[in-house]
């Protein structure tokens, strides 16, 4: 992993993690109309038109999401794919689709267990399977960052933030650099054998 691949990967998964704020690595479904509204604003006029489509009882918005993300990215149209498979993980995966290409890749049943993109202790399998399905190395090796973005996004309308991100990087990757440059001198203290410690609650022999 270069600095250049690290630095673009961190930058993408801070965009699409909004700062890492993101609540469990989970796209939040539960809009208002006016946020339906505001963020599919081809597919409605206002909030009016979004509550006449779906109403605004107790689970309208997973019928909102399963309609808007139905028959796309692999979802099937009539089903809760959209809603079972919104975005998530580092990456925010997407769709049937990518569940699937990035779950054969890291070896995790995303299909069946689509929370599991979510969880922590997986993000980094997640986030090398989806750069490597997507395949960014070449993208990252030839400095082409807007072409990266729009290869992991599908477009390049929210270049700018991705832009953004990178600020702040250096220190990190700086940080990361010098853990690097002691793994020679750590791993033999890791491995070696433990020391014997008296077992608690027995007296040392005098």
């Amino acid at each position: 992993m270069s600095r250049t691949r690290l630095a673009y990967a961190l930058a993408n998964v801070k965009h699409e993690c909004d700062g890492f704020s993101l609540k469990n690595l989970t796209e939040d479904i539960y809009y208002s109309s006016e946020g339906v509204a505001k963020t599919w604003p081809a597919r409605f006029s206002d909030a009016a038109a979004v509550r006449k489509a779906y109403g605004s009882g107790y689970g309208w918005q997973k019928k909102a999401i399963d309609d808007i993300y139905g028959d796309c990215m692999g979802n099937g149209r009539g089903t809760t794919d959209g809603s079972r498979f919104i975005g998530r993980g580092g990456p925010q995966i997407i769709g049937r689709e990518e569940y699937w290409e990035v779950g054969q890749r890291c070896g995790l049943d995303l299909i069946n267990r689509p929370e599991l993109a979510a969880e922590a202790r997986f993000q980094p399998a997640i986030l090398a399977a989806f750069w490597s399905w997507k395949g960014l190395n070449a993208q990252a090796d030839a400095g082409n960052f807007h072409g990266l973005v729009e290869k992991w996004k599908g477009h390049r309308v929210s270049v700018a933030d991705h832009e953004a991100r990178m600020a702040g990087h250096d220190p990190m990757l700086s940080r990361l650099n010098n853990v690097a440059a002691l793994m020679p001198v750590l791993e033999p203290i890791r491995f070696a054998a433990p020391v014997p410690r008296t077992l608690v609650g027995q007296r040392r022999s005098v």
